[in-house]
């Protein structure tokens, strides 16, 4: 059996959330008399299969059901007696993606009376803090946690192993900006681990959650004077490298490029890393992963 959507009709919405308290109950029967038949041949992968096929349109009929009994308790007065909005004619249907697969529900649409400031919102989305690009908030927070470790297009390639749908890795990117905006406060004050060693390694696989203050950017014009600065440096001392004083002087690191570049012996100085083997500069963002080696 798959997912699939119970149609919702629009107009009666009470009848509708009747067809789905029956529909549970018989799909409740369903799944105890798979569990309970006599499968010949059959293992237990093919069975979890097929019982994660039934529970996931469980899911479904119960979230659906949720949905339903929210728009039609939802007391619009709040909003109509401000005298800004009005009704507009018969509910809107809509199609959300959950962990359990493809929902689909009706609110009713408030349009602004202003004929100036024009639009309108739904108050059962609002409420429920269900967004407009579709996905259910576990979805994108599942995501957006994902994209913290691995950049944008891998996380959601990773995401739809576990599951059948996958918000796009533009969703997953706002979602990662927006939540992310208190981050640079937070790494302000935020403390090195214990341990770290002094191998640094750069996975230069795609596009991945932006981690550079303003202060640690710069421009590309600034990057080019920098490395000829540096070029010009190496020739006049005859070697392969910047010696700066302090703590930091002399001490090398391998960078290894995600498996694109080779890897490169370089100099650690504050937050610049310099290949000497090829020119290569390298801006450190925070926060950073050192592992001993």
């Amino acid at each position: 059996m798959s997912a699939e959507i119970v149609p919702i009709s629009d107009k009666n919405s009470s009848l509708s959330v009747v067809k789905i308290i029956e529909k549970i109950r018989m799909e409740c029967e369903n799944i105890i008399h798979f569990c309970t038949q006599e499968h010949e041949g059959i293992t237990f992968l093919q069975f979890e299969k097929e019982l994660w096929k039934l529970l996931s349109y469980m899911g479904i009929l119960y979230i659906q059901l949720f949905l339903m009994s929210s728009h039609e308790r939802l007391n619009y007065s709040q909003w109509l007696n401000m005298g800004l909005y009005y009704v507009r004619k018969g509910p809107v249907s809509k199609t959300v993606k959950t962990v359990f697969g493809k929902v689909s529900y009706c609110r009713t649409y408030l349009v602004r009376k202003d004929s100036i400031k024009k639009g309108g919102f739904y108050p059962l989305d609002m409420m429920l803090g269900l967004t407009a690009d579709g996905f259910s908030p576990s979805i994108i927070s599942q995501a957006t946690r994902l994209a913290t470790r691995v950049s944008f297009l891998t996380s959601v390639k990773i995401f739809g192993y576990f599951y059948d749908r996958s918000p796009s890795t533009e969703s997953v990117e706002k979602s990662v900006s927006g939540l992310g905006r208190e981050a640079g406060g937070y790494m302000e004050v935020a403390v090195a681990p214990e341990g770290d060693g002094e191998v640094l390694i750069i996975e230069a696989d795609g596009k991945a959650t932006p981690t550079a203050t303003d202060e640690e950017s710069e421009s590309e014009e600034e990057k080019e004077e920098r490395i000829k600065r540096v070029a010009a440096s190496d020739i006049a001392a005859g070697k392969k490298g910047r010696e700066k004083s302090g703590d930091d002087a002399g001490r090398v690191i391998k960078v290894r490029m995600g498996g694109v570049l080779p890897s490169l012996s370089c100099t650690l100085s504050g937050e610049d890393l310099t290949g000497c083997s090829m020119g290569l500069s390298i801006k450190l963002c925070r926060p950073l992963m050192l592992l001993d080696g």
